[in-house]
């Protein structure tokens, strides 16, 4: 069976920390490539760190705008100098940035656009709202997640309290078996034209939850899971003052998904193991409504 890529997003809000930082933005000595990272703290002791790279280029490929969507089957390639010229504007980049940061005005640039702006515009301090693309991947024998930013707005809000604070996931996965508070998984990627099986492991902490995996999910089944993204450091305060207590965590928590997306037993232990695949890893997706406490 013809592997489909599995598709994550991610949604945060909260305050803007690390831009002062020597390595929130840099670039490549010819310019030919730019990079942004900074932090967004969605609560006293949590933090998630957020990033794009872009990069210069001779020419631009553009498709035929069609709403907030791209006719991919309708497409001009352009010089770079060209590519937010008048005569194109019915046509756009399917990989914009939609940036809100600046004077209350929206703008839709290519990432090494869009990163030069959020160098010159983005603060510490600021009260953001970010979603993008949640990529899993394992390099040099380890797991990492990467929040790689697709729109980013200025809340206009000081509020330290973090009341409004947001760090959700959706994730499609492959389920592979569920316990002790644990989900396996394996997520599927295009990389380089390749595939790439990425095993990864979510928490839950909703027995009743795990439970409702075991019965109802079959193994190598595919389904959209929902939650929350948990990276922070154990705090206990000792005669007034904040103490570490353990070592950082960092964990993607599922609290529930979509009957809706559930394919049981949609690929074999074979298939897994093969190297097909189609679509794009961040094609837009429409979202199922909840049916139940956790969604399903």
């Amino acid at each position: 069976m013809t592997l489909e890529p599995t598709y994550g997003y991610f949604q945060l809000r909260g305050k803007v920390v690390g831009m002062m930082s020597d390595k929130a933005y840099t670039e490549g000595d010819s310019g030919t490539w730019n990079r942004i990272q900074f932090g967004v703290k969605v609560s006293s002791n949590s933090i998630v760190y957020v990033e794009l790279m872009g990069s210069k280029q001779d020419r631009v490929k553009m498709y035929k705008k069609i709403g907030k969507r791209v006719d991919k089957d309708d497409s001009i390639t352009i010089p770079w100098s060209d590519r937010y010229s008048e005569k194109f504007s019915s046509y756009r980049n399917s990989f914009n940035i939609r940036l809100n940061i600046n004077e209350n005005k929206e703008m839709s640039l290519l990432p090494y656009d869009s990163i030069k702006n959020i160098h010159e515009n983005l603060s510490d301090g600021m009260i953001v709202l970010v979603k993008g693309s949640l990529q899993i991947d394992e390099y040099q024998n380890k797991i990492q997640e990467k929040f790689v930013i697709k729109e980013l707005y200025d809340c206009e809000s000081s509020d330290d309290s973090y009341s409004n604070k947001e760090a959700f996931f959706n994730q499609e996965i492959v389920y592979l078996s569920a316990n002790n508070g644990k989900i396996q998984s394996k997520l599927i990627y295009r990389k380089h034209g390749d595939i790439e099986i990425v095993p990864y492991e979510f928490s839950v902490k909703d027995n009743d939850l795990i439970n409702y995996f075991i019965e109802n999910i079959q193994s190598n089944s595919t389904l959209r899971v929902h939650g929350v993204i948990k990276q922070y450091v154990p705090i206990e305060f000792v005669d007034g003052y904040e103490v570490i207590t353990g070592s950082a965590v960092k964990e993607l928590v599922i609290t529930g998904g979509s009957t809706n997306s559930i394919v049981q037993s949609r690929y074999s232990n074979e298939d897994l193991e093969d190297n097909r695949i189609i679509g794009s890893p961040f094609e837009e997706e429409k979202y199922d409504e909840k049916v139940n406490q956790w969604g399903f």
